[in-house]
């Protein structure tokens, strides 16, 4: 069994190597794409570590050893999710890639229980965090296990007073104002915002219109960004330059 793996379709703008290495996910985001992708009813309710995930994982990494693509914790579950707090797989994973010079990044709404594992962190990896609201209300309502949005803002703000390289997912976007503000909230301490959209449900958001908010925003505040390939397609005649960060300089 391959546990580290290459990504597919929007996954891939994210990231070109990944891994998941629990099945479900506490956090029950109500626009969660997985469980339907995935088949899987129990998703919500029903967490687990993938069976001997860090023996395949230590064959895997010696596979890859000194790549300079970034392997990306995680699509289909969430690494800082309730179970990590008990089982603590996410350190020992972590704790493989380094040993084999592997850079990742991890993406999380897990927020400060994140924190714990900064002291892993190398030169080349990164901290990521999805940010879909300001409003606590809405984020309860609408991703009731994650942690809530100021937590999440405190973990990444301390992730870069480490010197650890950070960046934020906006998607989906399902309030776009609030979207904008989360850049405006953040950007002193955010190397680079992946900017995308909501899929898998409507919505009545222009989008052309809120990636030009969002592409001005950032260059105003001087700040790095990567239009994903969804909203990019709203953005015909519009000039903007994204910036990748999926492999790293050595």
């Amino acid at each position: 069994m391959q546990v580290i793996y290459r990504p597919s379709g929007r996954a891939r703008e994210f990231s070109l190597l990944a891994i998941n290495h629990y099945r479900g996910c506490s956090h029950g985001c109500t626009y969660c794409w997985v469980p339907e992708v995935t088949h899987n009813p129990d998703f919500y309710t029903k967490q687990s570590a993938k069976k001997d995930v860090l023996l395949h994982l230590r064959k895997d990494a010696l596979r890859i050893a000194g790549t300079d693509e970034r392997v990306l914790l995680c699509f289909s579950c969430d690494p800082y999710q309730l179970l990590n707090d008990e089982l603590n797989l996410t350190r020992e994973v972590l704790k493989i890639l380094r040993a084999n010079n592997i850079p990742f990044q991890v993406l999380t709404k897990g927020g400060m229980r994140a924190v714990p594992d900064f002291d892993l962190y190398g030169p080349y990896d990164a901290f990521a965090t999805t940010l879909t609201f300001l409003d606590e209300d809405m984020s309860r309502e609408m991703e009731p296990g994650a942690a809530l949005p100021e937590n999440r803002i405190r973990a990444i703000e301390l992730a870069r007073q480490k010197g650890i390289e950070t960046w934020v997912s906006l998607e989906p976007v399902i309030d776009a104002k609030q979207s904008l503000e989360i850049i405006k909230r953040t950007h002193e301490f955010v190397d680079l915002y992946k900017i995308g959209k909501l899929n898998h449900r409507q919505s009545t958001i222009n989008w052309r219109r809120f990636g030009m908010k969002a592409i001005a925003l950032c260059r105003r505040l001087n700040t790095d960004y990567y239009v994903k390939n969804d909203l990019a397609q709203y953005l015909d005649g519009f000039p903007f330059c994204s910036v990748d960060n999926r492999r790293v300089k050595r």
